[in-house]
């Protein structure tokens, strides 16, 4: 999978805030330790199609994105907070209160940079409004 998160971002996640994380055009969700939305960039937004103001402070694995309450997903998120770090890349389909949309996930917690850990998606195939 070609990585799509700038290496500058990955190596000053100390840094990353609401506010930076607007300035990319890829999504960016971030979760705290109880999975709990903290950051929801404005690219995430577009992609998803659901406001900042809608998930902030929700539950993401049950309120946000039930559809990612499974062991491929949320599954991933427990066995790294359990190992103290987290730094996998896959494919993924939402289907929750959007249309599905397919995406390349960077999933990545380093606790010792930032406590929140971060969902990077990248969408696999652009959409038509995309083109233009």
């Amino acid at each position: 999978m070609k990585p799509f998160v700038p290496t500058d971002l990955l190596d000053h996640l100390e840094a990353l805030n609401t506010n930076s994380a607007d300035t990319y055009s890829f999504g960016i969700i971030g979760l705290d330790t109880q999975s709990l939305v903290r950051i929801f960039n404005k690219a995430e937004e577009r992609l998803s199609g659901l406001a900042a103001a809608e998930v902030l402070g929700h539950a993401f694995f049950d309120e946000v994105a039930p559809c990612t309450a499974s062991r491929l997903f949320r599954g991933r998120y427990l066995a790294g907070l359990a190992r103290g770090s987290l730094d996998e890349h896959f494919f993924y389909t939402f289907t929750y209160r959007i249309r599905p949309v397919s995406v390349h996930i960077h999933m990545l917690y380093r606790p010792q940079q930032n406590p929140l850990v971060f969902i990077f998606l990248d969408r696999v195939i652009p959409l038509f409004e995309d083109l233009g």
